[in-house]
């Protein structure tokens, strides 16, 4: 294990300032741009990307606009602002390393689906490693939320009535309960009593900004946009994310190589909950997949 500095950066990004969380060790061999889950930011994952920087990747995790320890000033953005933050932040790490290392996006859950958005509009990002994504042209994506049935089959005016009621009181905040069953996001309590507990997470998203996480298409995950190979991370006895979705999306997802790398710790929280084994074999993974620089004598660093 290597010894890891932490630091703290601001840059500006989409009309504002946002935070970066940095782990990195002394020679880091390649960087991770990490995007967190909803309402969350990456000092939540700690262990994990503290763990990922012991074993010798930098990490910067991105508090996205309005998350985390980033500036609240900007009211209304939208999940394509979240996936520019990303953007912003590969940049940064291109240019903190002097372009030297290659950089891969790496998110959970709705920093899955901006993950995959990213690979999509960035060839400067070497892989891609979502922790699932949705595609809101599916019917089948209504299913991650408790809203009902119906609305499986009725989706297209769903998303052109949720897009009305957003012009109309786009500063009305809702509760992540509203839309999410507690108990399928993670059954253990233990991880509830963490986030209420923590001053900087959030509590309520704007319909504004729900509208644009419910009724953006991007095109580019299905079009062959992703011009770098896609490691679609999953978890078998994931409550929200279930396999039959899972397998739909992976299926229209286009990438030069794409591979699934299934996870059976029935955990849709797995990267907060489960650290150590997903670090552990990503981390492999990682060394294995990614073409790491060379050193003077031949040998990967």
């Amino acid at each position: 294990m290597k010894n890891v500095i932490y630091s703290e950066h601001e840059i500006e990004s989409t009309r504002t300032r946002i935070v970066l969380s940095v782990w990195e060790p002394e020679k880091p061999e390649l960087v991770i741009v990490f995007t967190p889950a909803t309402m969350v930011h990456p000092l939540m994952y700690e262990p994990l990307l503290s763990g990922f920087a012991e074993r010798g990747f930098a990490v910067v995790g991105v508090h996205p606009i309005g998350h985390g320890k980033s500036l609240r000033d900007v009211k209304r953005y939208t999940i394509k602002d979240i996936v520019q933050n990303g953007r912003d932040a590969v940049t940064f790490a291109l240019e903190r390393y002097s372009y030297s290392l290659p950089v891969i996006v790496m998110g959970a859950s709705q920093g899955g689906l901006v993950t995959a958005a990213i690979a999509a509009e960035d060839e400067r990002v070497s892989a891609a490693f979502p922790n699932n994504v949705i595609l809101v042209e599916l019917p089948d994506s209504a299913g991650l939320s408790h809203f009902p049935k119906w609305m499986w089959r009725m989706h297209r005016p769903v998303k052109s009535l949720f897009k009305f009621f957003a012009f109309l009181f786009p500063d009305l905040q809702i509760p992540v309960r509203f839309y999410l069953k507690y108990k399928r996001v993670c059954p253990n309590r233990d991880f509830w009593n963490m986030a209420q507990k923590d001053s900087i997470c959030l509590r309520h998203y704007s319909l504004y900004f729900l509208a644009s996480l419910f009724t953006t298409h991007f095109p580019g995950l299905t079009d062959g946009s992703i011009r770098c190979p896609l490691y679609f991370i999953t978890d078998s006895g994931d409550g929200l994310f279930t396999q039959p979705y899972v397998e739909k999306v992976f299926e229209r997802l286009q990438a030069p190589h794409k591979e699934m790398i299934a996870f059976h710790l029935n955990d849709h929280m797995l990267m907060v909950n489960h650290p150590q084994e997903v670090c552990e074999k990503l981390t492999d993974i990682i060394r294995q997949k990614v073409e790491l620089p060379i050193n003077q004598t031949g040998e990967k660093l």
